[in-house]
């Protein structure tokens, strides 16, 4: 599966982005808003075995290896999760030291 880089590239780590979630009250940032205009919030979640992703709507999720792209390496075309992936970067900005 070919997968699309965003561009302009985010600013933000994945580790950022994770660690900024984990430090918000019960691991979930507050409502953000996609590019395509749709409310939404991420968790901070880990698998069974310990990997680390970002849990979003529709029970998409951002891995570490996914971060940065408009799709996931889940399924055989992926998730869209460049919508939320953009407002995410743009947030953590804010409260990254």
């Amino acid at each position: 599966m070919k997968r699309t880089l965003i561009d302009p590239p985010l600013k933000s780590s994945f580790n950022e982005i994770y660690n900024a979630i984990s430090s918000q009250q019960e691991k979930i940032s507050p409502r953000l808003v996609s590019t395509g205009g749709v409310d939404f919030q991420a968790e901070a979640k880990d698998t069974k075995d310990g990997r680390r992703f970002i849990s979003l709507p529709h029970n998409n999720r951002i891995y570490e290896g996914d971060w940065g792209y408009m799709s996931n390496s889940m399924g055989n075309d992926g998730q869209r999760i460049g919508q939320y992936s953009v407002p995410l970067d743009t947030w953590a900005k804010n409260i990254i030291p």
